[in-house]
């Protein structure tokens, strides 16, 4: 009668052997998940099914006692490292364990794990992000920016746009009145960011007020900006200046950078600049003529490093002096 119980003990160890790693759950990202692994036991052999499991973080790992007199500590046998202890339990029993840190944790049966083998792996795995799906194309988005560069004759219009996953192309439509009449060159643009877009106009008529707006159009409709509207200079007046930012800077020199227009007139333009708001120094004297905007740029030398430089551009023409904004830069 022994000899029969042992034999079908033997016999279950070994079916449970084959078929709980088959059946055992292998989770995959997503909720949290509970894991089942089974505590064995016989005369002859001791052991955790499935002895390794992998999970994710935030699972749960719970044993169920197939047989009595064991336990599931974390550590290694004799070296519990206190992450958890079930304590010895008998069949029937559960015990479970939250996972929340990837790593790979093992554990043993304090009864069992150092005379028999009796040792399992719980391996906890970060879950791979679930990829963010690209936006669903549709009708480009646009918005009228406010136009720059305004002289007598001439303008740059502005815009931003977004092409929303479509190849799309825009213009600007600009007149004395809205209902604009004329229009600048299709332009192309493709993506699903905003960025900025602009077109130069010209043959426009001294101290008049003009309209303009964007339109944007491709394979899911077409879209307008708002009107907006700016004023063209004058024939003639004082010169228009801008400071724009310095490059090239070296520890001992640098590029002064600035935007003119001279407003029909001939018109001197020069930068100051020095270690204080006060400048003390000046670039050569250029002189320009127009009613266009242009760059202007200076080289100065004989700079101190690891110094900040304050600078600004200065013009003048025989309707008045304008001086632009301050600016900074600092030698390296």
């Amino acid at each position: 009668m022994i000899d029969a119980i042992k034999t079908s003990s033997r016999r279950l160890a070994v079916v449970l052997a084959i078929i709980v790693p088959f059946v055992a759950f292998y989770p995959t990202a997503g909720s949290a998940a509970t894991v089942t692994v089974t505590v064995n036991g016989s005369y002859y052999s001791f052991f955790f099914t499935p002895a390794s499991v992998t999970i994710h973080r935030g699972d749960t790992v719970r044993w169920s006692w197939n047989s009595s007199g064991h336990s599931t500590t974390s550590g290694s046998p004799g070296m519990p490292n206190g992450l958890w202890d079930s304590g010895i339990l008998n069949q029937g029993a559960t015990f479970s364990h939250t996972f929340n840190t990837a790593g790979t944790f093992p554990y043993y049966c304090t009864v069992h794990g150092q005379c028999c083998g009796m040792v399992g792996t719980v391996r906890v795995v970060a879950p791979s992000p679930t990829p963010t799906p690209p936006p669903m194309p549709g009708p480009p988005v646009v918005t009228t920016n406010p136009a720059t560069f305004i002289a007598s004759f001439s303008a740059t219009l502005d815009g931003s746009l977004n092409p929303h996953g479509l190849t799309t192309t825009f213009h600007f439509q600009y007149g004395t009145t809205t209902s604009y009449g004329l229009t600048t060159a299709p332009q192309t643009q493709t993506g699903n960011s905003s960025r900025n877009v602009s077109a130069n106009i010209g043959s426009l008529m001294a101290n008049h007020t003009y309209h303009f707006r964007i339109v944007a159009s491709n394979a899911d409709g077409t879209r307008m900006g708002a009107d907006r509207a700016f004023t063209t200079l004058t024939m003639i007046g004082p010169p228009v200046v801008i400071t724009n930012p310095a490059s090239n800077v070296t520890a001992s020199s640098a590029t002064l950078h600035g935007s003119l227009d001279p407003h029909g007139l001939t018109t001197t333009v020069h930068f100051q600049y020095g270690t204080t708001t006060s400048y003390g120094h000046t670039t050569a004297m250029q002189t320009q003529t127009g009613s266009t905007y242009r760059t202007i740029a200076a080289n100065i030398g004989g700079l101190t490093a690891h110094t900040t430089y304050h600078f600004r551009i200065v013009a003048s023409n025989a309707d008045g002096t304008r001086i632009g904004a301050d600016r900074t830069f600092t030698t390296p």
